[in-house]
C-alpha cells in the first residue's frame, strides 16, 4: 500500500497517516455530520461512504435529521439513517463503529439530539472540518478554517490516502455540490486558486458542473417561491442608517406555505443583496428554539457577533446561531444591538495602522 501523501496545501500527510492507521484496523465505520444539514455535509458524507466502501469498509452514515429536499438528487441520500425518525437504528450504528468521522463541523453540540448518542460510542473519531474553534474530541483531524469547504478538505483525504482513482463523476459530483453552496457559488474569499485545481480535476473525471448547480438551484416549488416573496415583502426590515437588514417567518408563516426542509435556503442572502447593507440576519422559528442565520461582506465578523449574543459559531462572513426565547425576544434583541452592529462594521472598515 503507497503511504499517504499530502495532495492539497491544507491537508498534512502526517494526519492522513493517523487516519490510515485508524482505518486499516477498522471494519464498521460511521460517518456523521450536523444538525440541519446542508450540500456540504451531505454531499462530504456520501462521497466519504463511497469511497470506504470501494476499500471494503461497512459503512453508515447518520445525520441528526433530514436535509433539504434540493438535495433528494444525490445518489445514496435515501440510505442515509436519520436520528430523528429512526433513533434506536442510529444509535446501533453509532456505538457498532470502529471509526467514527465527523465531518463539516467542530463540536458535538452541533449533532444536536444526537449528541448525547455519539459521545457514549467507543470508536475513533476522526475530524475533516473547516471551521473555527474545532473541539479536542476527535483522536486525529484534518482541519483548516481558512478552506472554503469540507468537501474542498475531503477531496485532499481522499485523494491523500490513494484514493483520487475512486472520485468518480458521482463522487465528484457530491463534493462539488458542498463546494458550491458553501462558497456562495465561488464568490467568498475563501475561494483560492487551489479549490478551482481541485474542480478541474473533478471536471477531468466527469463532474457535470451545469447540472449540480441546476439539481440545487434550478426548478422550485411553487409554495418555496410564495414563502421567498413574503418573507421579502411582510418580513424584511432594512436599517440603512445601521447599514444592517433583518428576515424573520413565524411557524405559522412556514405553515400558511407547506414548509419542507430547505425552503428558507437563500433567503439571509437576499437581506444582504439589498443596496448598502453588510450585515444580514434571518431568523425563523422551529419547534424548540428560534434559528438564526448571520452573513456579513467586508471586515465585520458575524462568527464574533454570533458567538457572543446568541451562542453561535461558523465563518467570519457567515454564522449560525439559536436561541430558546420567543421570535418576537429574539427580533427585538437584534434591533437594540443595531447600533453595536454599525459601531463594529465602522471599527472593521477603519484604517489600520
Amino acid at each position: 500500500m503507497t503511504a499517504p501523501q499530502s495532495v492539497h496545501s491544507m491537508v498534512d500527510a502526517s494526519d492522513l497517516v493517523e487516519f490510515q492507521r485508524h482505518l486499516d484496523g477498522a471494519h464498521h465505520i460511521a460517518i456523521t455530520s450536523h444538525r440541519s444539514p446542508d450540500a456540504d455535509a451531505v454531499g462530504t458524507s456520501l462521497a466519504l461512504a463511497r469511497y470506504l466502501r470501494a476499500t471494503g469498509k461497512e459503512v453508515t452514515c447518520l445525520l441528526p435529521d433530514a436535509p433539504d429536499e434540493a438535495l433528494d438528487w444525490m445518489p445514496g441520500v435515501e440510505d442515509i439513517v436519520l436520528f430523528d425518525r429512526d433513533p434506536g437504528k442510529a444509535q446501533d450504528a453509532l456505538h457498532r463503529a470502529d471509526v467514527l468521522f465527523a465531518l463539516d463541523y467542530n463540536g458535538l453540540n452541533r449533532l444536536g439530539p444526537m449528541a448525547d448518542a455519539a459521545r457514549t460510542a467507543t470508536g475513533a473519531w476522526l475530524m475533516v472540518d473547516h471551521h473555527m474553534g474545532p473541539e479536542d474530541f476527535p483522536t486525529a483531524r484534518v482541519h483548516d478554517a481558512r478552506c472554503s469547504s469540507t468537501a474542498e478538505l475531503l477531496w485532499g483525504v481522499i485523494a491523500g490516502l490513494g484514493g483520487k482513482d475512486a472520485v468518480d463523476a458521482t463522487s465528484a459530483s457530491l463534493l462539488y455540490a458542498g463546494m458550491m453552496t458553501d462558497t456562495g457559488s465561488f464568490r467568498f474569499s475563501s475561494v483560492s486558486s487551489e479549490t478551482h485545481r481541485v474542480i478541474a480535476e473533478m471536471m477531468d473525471r466527469g463532474l457535470d458542473h451545469t447540472a449540480v448547480h441546476e439539481a440545487i438551484f434550478g426548478e422550485q416549488s411553487m409554495d418555496r417561491m410564495k414563502l421567498h416573496a413574503f418573507a421579502v415583502v411582510e418580513r424584511m426590515e432594512v436599517y440603512p442608517e445601521f447599514q444592517t437588514a433583518f428576515v424573520h417567518l413565524t411557524a405559522e408563516d412556514m405553515a400558511r406555505f407547506h414548509y419542507r426542509a430547505g425552503y428558507t435556503e437563500g433567503l439571509v442572502n437576499r437581506a444582504l443583496g439589498v443596496a448598502g447593507v453588510k450585515v444580514a440576519v434571518f431568523a425563523k422559528e422551529s419547534t424548540d428554539r428560534v434559528k438564526m442565520s448571520f452573513r456579513s461582506v467586508g471586515d465585520f465578523s458575524v462568527r464574533d457577533f454570533a458567538e457572543q449574543h446568541f451562542d453561535g459559531g461558523g465563518h467570519h462572513n457567515a454564522a449560525g446561531g439559536a436561541s430558546t426565547e420567543s421570535i418576537g425576544v429574539v427580533m427585538a434583541r437584534l434591533r437594540g444591538l443595531l447600533p453595536e452592529i454599525a459601531a463594529g462594521i465602522q471599527a472593521a472598515e477603519a484604517p489600520k495602522g
